[in-house]
C-alpha cells in the first residue's frame, strides 16, 4: 500500500482542568455533572455534538437498569444525577411511563432520543430569532420546524473552525429547540400532543472556509440575472443574508420583468483553483464572496457545481490544468447529460 507522510504538527493547548471526562454516555454525563457540582473544572470530551452515547448516537431508545425487584415488588433503585434528567425528559413530553418485561423481571423506560438529548444539554432561554418557518413533511403528520438562530456570546456569527463555537451552538440550538417546541405546544393550535421526532445531529453552519478561485460569484452577479461564456448551469437563488434575528432577501433586480429571467449563471472559474492545477472545489466551498454564497450556498446551486465538477475531472488530459480544459467540450457533456443552459435572448 503507498504511503503520504504527514510532518508531525504542534497543537495549541486547549486549556486546563480539574477534572477532563472522556465519552458523554450515562457514565461520562454522570461523573461529569457531579464533578462540576462540586466547583470542579470539569472537560466533557465527545466525539459527536450532542450527548447520551449508545443511547441517542447507537438508537437505543430505552433507560435500562433503573428498576429491581425487592420484597418481590419492583422499585427504583437508580438515583442521583439521572433523577435530574428523567424530570428534564419529562417535561419536554419525551418519557414514556415504566415497562414492564420477562414476565414482570425486568423494567425499563423508553424515550424520545431528541428529548434525550436537549435534556441532557440543560433547558434554554430565550427566542434568537423575530419569525419561524414550519413546513409539513411528506408524511401528513410531521412538520419540519425552522427557527433557530445561534450566536457566540458576543452576539457574532459563530465560527465553523472554532471547536468551542461549534461546541456551544449545538448545545444552544438544542436550548432553543426544547424551548420552541414548549411554545408550538402552548400556543399553536394542532399542535398540543405533538412530539419531536428528530434534530438535526449536527449544527447548520452556512458560510466557513470558501477557496479563491479564478472568478469569485458576487452579490452583484445575483441582482444582475449575470451570464458567464463558461457556463456550468443555473443558480436560482437569491441572496439570503442571515442578520440578528432576522433574514434579509435581495432578488434580481428584473424579477418583476415577464422577458426577464430571475436567475443567474454559473462560471466554471468558479470552480478552479488558480495555484493547483488538479484541484477543483465545489460547492458551498466555491469561490464566491460572501454576497454571492448568500444565494449559490442552496442546494440547487451545488447540485450545478458538483455535476459540473464529476463531468470535468475524467475530462482532465496528462499535464493538462483545470484552468485550460475545454469549456465549450465540457459544456456540450453537461448539455447531453440533461444540464439547463438557458441561451433564451442571448
Amino acid at each position: 500500500m503507498a504511503t503520504v507522510f504527514e510532518p508531525a504538527r504542534q497543537l495549541p493547548v486547549f486549556g486546563a482542568f480539574d477534572v477532563v471526562v472522556i465519552g458523554g454516555g450515562p457514565a461520562g454525563l454522570a461523573a461529569s455533572t457531579s464533578a462540576a457540582t462540586r466547583c470542579a473544572k470539569v472537560l466533557l470530551a465527545e466525539r459527536y455534538g450532542f450527548l447520551g452515547g449508545m443511547g441517542t448516537a447507537g438508537g437505543v431508545t430505552n433507560f435500562a437498569g433503573l428498576y429491581g425487584r425487592r420484597n418481590g415488588v419492583m422499585r427504583s433503585v437508580v438515583h442521583g444525577v439521572v433523577d435530574e434528567l428523567l424530570e428534564r425528559m419529562e417535561s419536554l413530553g419525551g418519557l414514556n411511563s415504566p415497562q414492564d418485561g420477562m414476565a414482570g423481571q425486568i423494567r425499563v423506560r423508553s424515550y424520545d432520543v431528541s428529548a434525550y438529548r436537549c435534556a441532557a444539554d440543560a433547558m434554554p432561554y430565550r427566542f434568537p430569532g423575530q419569525g419561524a418557518i414550519v413546513r409539513p413533511q411528506k408524511r401528513p403528520t410531521e412538520w419540519r420546524a425552522n427557527v433557530t438562530q445561534i450566536s457566540n456570546a458576543q452576539g457574532n456569527a459563530m465560527n465553523a473552525l472554532n471547536a468551542r463555537d461549534l461546541s456551544a451552538s449545538e448545545t444552544e440550538g438544542r436550548r432553543q429547540v426544547a424551548e420552541y417546541f414548549k411554545f408550538l405546544k402552548a400556543e399553536v393550535h394542532g399542535f398540543e400532543h405533538a412530539s419531536i421526532v428528530d434534530i438535526a445531529p449536527q449544527i447548520g453552519m452556512r458560510e466557513s472556509r470558501r477557496m479563491t478561485g479564478s472568478y469569485a460569484l458576487s452579490g452583484e452577479d445575483i441582482r444582475s440575472s449575470a451570464r458567464f461564456d463558461d457556463v456550468i448551469g443555473i443558480n436560482a437563488w437569491p441572496m439570503e443574508l442571515h442578520t440578528a434575528g432576522k433574514i434579509q432577501w435581495q432578488f434580481p433586480r428584473n424579477k418583476q420583468s415577464a422577458q426577464g429571467r430571475a436567475y443567474n449563471d454559473l462560471p466554471w472559474r468558479m470552480l478552479v483553483p488558480p495555484n493547483v492545477d488538479n484541484l477543483l472545489i465545489a460547492g458551498r466551498c466555491a469561490s464566491m464572496t460572501h454576497e454571492g454564497q448568500s444565494a449559490a450556498r442552496a442546494s440547487g446551486a451545488r447540485f450545478v457545481m458538483g455535476q459540473a465538477a464529476g463531468t470535468a475531472a475524467p475530462m482532465l488530459a496528462s499535464n493538462q490544468r483545470f484552468a485550460d480544459i475545454n469549456v465549450p467540450a465540457l459544456q456540450t457533456a453537461l448539455t447531453a447529460d440533461g444540464v439547463y443552459f438557458d441561451h433564451e435572448n442571448t
